[in-house]
């Protein structure tokens, strides 16, 4: 059924329990992991790298890149097929960027459970995406 699954991953909470339904439906799809983490580069991180001296995006770059390389490991250490990339920008322009390029047959996104400026950010973003993607769109909540 889906065989190309894409994961918006950023190692939050949220981001867990996508990856954990992403997970069990590659494996019972015999399907691809795509796991995807964007570093943010518009709004208070555009803002905090345009005032410093120091590499804000770089230092969140390298933290995204390992966070998915060892998640990636776990799970190909269990059987799974893992594909991992990153990309600067924009969340929803950039997910939906690589979801049409690798023609993912599902997207999986966290629930961000209580009401902030992420869940704000969050819902901007699904919305966005609902308006862009082509395949099926799983919006994962904890149990």
């Amino acid at each position: 059924m889906f065989q190309k699954i894409l994961v918006a991953y950023d190692s939050s909470p949220s981001s867990e329990t996508a990856l954990s339904q992403g997970g069990e439906l590659a494996r019972l799809c015999q399907g691809e992991l795509h796991l995807f983490g964007v570093i943010v580069s518009t709004g208070g991180m555009a803002i905090g790298q345009a005032a410093g001296a120091e590499d804000v995006l770089g230092r969140e770059g390298n933290a995204v890149r390992s966070s998915l390389d060892a998640v990636a490991g776990k799970l190909r250490a269990e059987g799974l097929r893992v594909v991992t990339q990153t990309a600067e920008g924009n969340p929803a322009e950039e997910i939906s960027r690589y979801a049409l390029q690798t023609g993912a047959d599902l997207l999986i996104i966290g629930h961000i459970p209580h009401f902030s400026l992420g869940h704000w950010l969050q819902g901007a973003v699904a919305k966005a995406l609902l308006r862009e993607l082509p395949c099926s769109i799983l919006v994962a909540k904890a149990k």
